[in-house]
Order: structure tokens, then sequence, then C-alpha cells
């Protein structure tokens, strides 16, 4: 069987409106690259489009499953890639026509372990606009990663993410994937590429970023995932931080407890503004369980607050001094200038 040059995993789930011209973009790839579509129990039309996709090209290959989120879908159509590269895109999404060509090409030409390209968020009824990152263009060899990537690979000081977040604007050496035993964490549903692409960016010995090039579409689509409340959050992103933490907690060349610290803090603003689309009581009552976890309240002990705006410093304090009452009338606030 031969050898492709690139597997595009394409998890589908609820995207049939979007899902052709998604395919369409990828298949001029050419004939090295393979589409494996991974129906992950999908409600909608998906199963049946994934079929007739395949029906009509044999670059497509099909993989029906039961509903396990975006983590156990990517990991079926990895394990199933005969490509010598990997993309994870989003069904729902779509990228320029000579992208995996231009990854690909660094890719070789580099010797890298991934390559990353800038891309363009495409907001409902808005204007499309460039997503660039605060990061030098160019190659990063193991000791540039230590200096430039890994002060944020987890978390970054103001609480906000690092620069090796998304998984869907890279294409990784599947050899690099395979020798790292890198997978997806399947016990993470949301915000899943948070964690994988901190192992990557850590594990990686090399990578090159290719600025002010926006060769990926992200399409904010009407029934996306949103920021809105979703039961059993707070959970996924207790066991992320627990499993950061058995990945990070001991490396020898880079202490990351502060990231893992700052990690769990910002999951824990995020729910508490999630909750705050609750009904009154719901909200106080989770914005009590969440303040009153173990783990999240060992996190704050010998912790000094980051140098960030003075309404978050106000929340932080709030949270570590578990003043459920104050941040529900916080969140509430939030929630009406939000709908005025």
């Amino acid at each position: 069987m031969q050898q492709k040059l690139i597997t595009f995993a394409v998890p589908c789930y609820n995207s049939a409106a979007y899902m052709r011209h998604c395919i369409e973009t990828l298949l001029t790839a050419g004939e090295q690259a393979e589409i494996i579509l991974v129906d992950d129990g999908s409600p909608d039309n998906c199963p049946d489009m994934c079929d007739q996709f395949a029906a009509h090209d044999s670059r497509i290959k099909v993989v029906h499953k039961k509903n396990g989120g975006l983590s156990s879908a990517r990991n079926a159509g990895m394990r199933l890639a005969r490509g010598e590269s990997i993309g994870f895109v989003d069904s729902d999404d779509d990228v320029e026509p000579d992208m995996y060509e231009k990854l690909w090409d660094t890719l070789q030409n580099q010797q890298v372990d991934f390559v990353m390209s800038d891309y363009l968020r495409v907001p409902v009824n808005e204007s499309v606009y460039l997503k660039t990152l605060d990061l030098r263009p160019g190659r990063y060899n193991k000791e540039d990663l230590r200096r430039e990537i890994f002060p944020s690979l987890i978390m970054g000081e103001q609480l906000d993410y690092g620069p090796l977040l998304s998984v869907w604007h890279c294409l990784y050496l599947a050899e690099f994937l395979k020798k790292k035993d890198l997978w997806f964490d399947e016990e993470v549903r949301w915000s899943e590429d948070n964690e994988f692409s901190a192992r990557v960016g850590y594990q990686a010995d090399s990578f090159y970023y290719l600025k002010g090039e926006g060769l990926y579409h992200y399409r904010q689509n009407p029934g996306s995932i949103t920021t809105g409340y979703r039961p059993g959050a707070w959970t996924v992103y207790c066991v992320m931080n627990q499993h950061l933490r058995e990945n990070f907690e001991h490396t020898a060349d880079y202490d990351f407890e502060r990231q893992l610290k700052l990690h769990l803090i910002y999951y824990a603003c995020n729910c508490i503004d999630q909750a705050g689309s609750l009904p009154p009581r719901m909200t106080r009552r989770e914005i009590c369980r969440i303040l009153c976890t173990p783990q999240l309240t060992a996190t704050f002990q010998g912790f000094y607050t980051p140098e960030v705006p003075w309404k978050l410093k106000v929340q932080l304090w709030l949270m570590r001094h578990r003043c459920t009452l104050a941040l529900h009338a916080l969140v509430s606030k939030r929630k009406r200038e939000r709908h005025a």
C-alpha cells in the first residue's frame, strides 16, 4: 500500500452544513494525501455524507464510532493514518488551497518535528481577520524552545494561553508523534488542544513558525462549542490539570509548577464565568463547588497574584478567599453587560 505524504484526521459532528466545502479544500492537497473522516456518532446527516464522499474518492476513508469527543475522534484518525505527516482539521472549517503544500515543504526543508502557520478567523457577520502570534517567525531548535516557548507552554503569566495551543493550523511529522507516544487525552473532552500541544511542545526538538500566512480558516459557526455553561466541564478541567501535573511536575530541565497553578486558576475563572448563565441559586451552588475543590484550594496556597488588570486581580482575591456571594454578583453583572 502506497505511503501517503499527508493524512488529514477530520472529526465530524453536527457539521453537515459545512463538511462539503471543508473536504473540497482538503482534496486540493493532491494524490499523495489521505482524508480520514471520523463520524463521532453525529446525530445529523454527517454519517451518510461521509460514506458518500468515500464512495466517490479513494483518498477518503471513513470511521464510524460512538460519540466520544474531539480527543477520541482525532485518536481514531491517527490510528489509521498512513501519512508521513498528520494534520487535524475541524469539519466546519476550511483551508487555503496551498496550505498543506507549504506546510509539507517547510516540514521537509527545515527538518523539524512540526510546523505552524497563522490563520484567519471568520466570525459570523463580521470581518475576517488574521490571527497571528506574539512569536518571531522561523525555525526553533531545542534551546530556542526552552528559552522562548517553555515560559508559557502550559499557561501564560497573564492567565492566557501560550503560543502553542490549537492543533488545526499545524502539521506534525507522524514519526515524531509515534516515537514520543503523543495522543490526545480522551478524558479531556474540552480544551483538549491545550494538553496535547503542551506535551508536543515539550517533547519536540524543533519546530517552524510560518508567521503572517493565514492558511487555515477558523469559522465561528452557530452550533460550535461556545463559552456557555457545560455540565461537568470543571471536573474535566481538573482531570486535565492533574494529567498535566503528572507529565510536568518533575521535569528536570524546566520548572513548570507556577504554570500548572495558573492553568487550574484560568479554568476555574472560566467555569465561574460560565456558571453565570445558570439560574441564580444554581450559579451560587456551582461557584461554591468550584471554590471548595481541594485541588484549587491547594493551588492558591503560596500563590502570588500575577500583574493582571485590576478587575481580574479582584476576582482572584475573591476566589482565594472563597467569597461565593461576591463572585456571584460579579458574574451576574458581566451577564447583564453582555446582554445590554
